[in-house]
């Protein structure tokens, strides 16, 4: 039985792998006090070839839950809207999460989906927002956020506008 003071995350997959390409996966544990994704994203973010195939398969196996998405109406109005399943599932669990415990937040990159997820009154992070989290808990220092902020713009496919990085960047100095 979960206290009621307890932070829950419900993670969509691009977090879990950008996390995971940059070592921080582990900043999800420390963060909150359970972390929750569903099947449809376990199956995406396991690619065997990924360079963080090894930390996500041990998140999995140790600290890592898979719930499976409750039924609702919900799941087929957020499919009508052409989000991917993965996105969708996740917006679910995240809503039926906050319905019954309410002390969570949805970590979601996806621009579209985070505007849903706000609509639907849920709180949003993101991979950065979490990087930022950790950095203010004091996990993270400033220069190591900075270093992980630009590895994740620079040499990865994570997207962000150039106003927000140097925003972000800004606040880091």
């Amino acid at each position: 039985m979960q206290r009621a003071d307890e932070l829950i995350a419900v993670v969509n997959s691009s977090p879990l792998i950008y996390l995971g390409k940059l070592g921080l996966l582990s900043l999800l544990q420390q963060l909150f006090d359970h972390v929750l994704t569903v099947p449809s994203v376990k199956e995406e973010v396991l690619d065997s070839s990924a360079s963080e195939y090894a930390t996500l398969q041990s998140a999995f196996s140790d600290w890592l839950i898979v719930s499976d998405v409750p039924k609702s109406v919900l799941s087929t109005r957020l499919s009508d809207m052409g989000l991917h399943q993965g996105e969708v599932d996740t917006l679910v669990l995240a809503y039926h999460t906050k319905e019954q415990q309410s002390d969570s937040v949805i970590i979601i990159d996806d621009l579209a989906a985070r505007d849903v997820a706000r609509s639907l009154g849920l709180r949003v992070a993101g991979t950065i927002g979490i990087i930022l989290r950790a950095t203010k808990n004091g996990l993270l220092t400033k220069n190591e956020s900075r270093a992980r902020i630009r590895f994740l713009v620079e040499e990865t496919s994570f997207r962000m506008s150039a106003a927000l990085y140097s925003r972000v960047i800004s606040g880091l100095e």
